[in-house]
């Protein structure tokens, strides 16, 4: 599907690139609480040039009796592409650094630092509303490549993810407060393709997601 913006969501200036950092988490692991510390560091430094998701996925994720379960089909395919085998483990904008693409902790804020001084071949904007009678969440799109893309096809992800989730976090309390938590995505898994796009082209893009009640959108 495809929409007309009243006012673009970005701007045509070249940009700098964001950093994504990809949490590999679980309730049982008990360093997780020390990544989930210098990712709270790195988001007050960086602000919105800056964003993480929690992705509850291996053996320190499967829950006890009684204890919630944050795993989801999505976040497990993504833990196992990456072969994620120790926790807490960091993605940062699927980029490789030095031959490792999942980074231990103590490499978070290295990475990210590098990843914001690269220059970014597209801008990106997105807006979201959500439909109260429908449980319905839509999320517009909206990319203007400043440069050719140098992978040639690009893929737009889009995913929801939930704050302040209380329940157990090993080396943490038994009343954590989860922040980040990955839900679902709005996309395929891996992406929504972007045909080989090219200098001064602007793409925009329409998702919808069916927003489970047991979720707080708030």
């Amino acid at each position: 599907p495809t929409f007309v913006f009243g006012q673009s969501l970005v701007s045509h200036a070249p940009e700098n690139r964001s950093a994504l950092l990809e949490d590999f988490t679980g309730i049982h692991c008990v360093f997780c609480p020390e990544g989930h510390v210098i990712m709270a560091s790195l988001e007050t430094i960086y602000g919105s040039r800056f964003s993480t998701v929690g992705i509850h996925a291996g053996s320190f994720a499967t829950p006890g009796a009684g204890e919630p379960d944050f795993r989801t089909a999505a976040g497990t395919a993504i833990n196992d592409y990456f072969n994620v085998s120790s926790y807490p483990a960091g993605v940062i904008n699927r980029h490789i650094f030095n031959g490792e693409d999942n980074l231990g902790r103590g490499s978070w804020a290295g990475a990210v630092a590098d990843m914001l001084a690269l220059p970014s071949p597209v801008n990106l904007g997105v807006e979201s509303t959500f439909n109260t009678s429908t449980n319905e969440l839509t999320v517009d799109v909206e990319l203007y490549y400043t440069a050719d893309s140098p992978t040639g096809d690009d893929y737009i992800s889009v995913l929801v993810k939930e704050n302040h989730i209380v329940g157990p976090q090993t080396g943490g309390s038994p009343s954590y407060d989860h922040m980040h938590v990955f839900r679902a995505f709005a996309t395929d898994t891996w992406g929504d393709q972007v045909p080989n796009p090219t200098s001064g082209s602007t793409v925009t893009r329409t998702y919808t997601l069916a927003v489970p009640a047991t979720w707080n959108i708030a």
